[in-house]
């Protein structure tokens, strides 16, 4: 039980499934679910409806986007958690990109894609690059990405 326990479990809108268009990766109502799960802190989504799986419309979340999203879900809110020891649970494809599109990973051990309910251990540093700046053609193929989403 999760109340007797010192260890927070947190639920954050960005590290979820891919969003868009694919009815089975929208999520119920935060009302809803914190009924059905108690102990979980829904506390950093900041709406009751899935607006940013609304926000694709008919169209689903292109890689550059997920990528983003997951950037910032580590720089702007991992980064930023007082606990040592994390760990990100969530979909085979959101953890694909995260070590093969956002993290430098040198190990392919890491990289390759998880299989059901697998867990992989690693230590995560961040490092800040003044002399960079990140633009939407580093790295990642628009033409591929769009592929990726047929």
């Amino acid at each position: 039980d999760n109340c007797t326990r010192s260890i927070p479990w947190v639920s954050h809108e960005g590290c979820r499934e891919e969003l868009g268009l694919l009815v089975g990766n929208k999520r119920r109502p935060i009302s809803d679910i914190t009924m059905d799960h108690p102990d979980i802190d829904f506390s950093a989504i900041d709406h009751d409806e899935d607006v940013l799986w609304d926000n694709y419309g008919s169209r689903r979340e292109t890689l550059v986007e997920k990528s983003e999203r997951i950037y910032d879900f580590l720089t702007k809110y991992v980064q930023h958690r007082a606990e040592e020891h994390i760990a990100i649970v969530c979909h085979s494809a959101y953890l694909f990109t995260l070590l093969n599109a956002v993290m430098d990973i040198e190990s392919e051990d890491l990289r390759y894609w998880f299989l059901t309910s697998e867990v992989r251990s690693m230590k995560v540093t961040f490092q800040v690059n003044d002399a960079y700046e990140y633009t939407p053609e580093d790295g990642i193929d628009e033409k591929e990405d769009e592929k990726q989403e047929h």
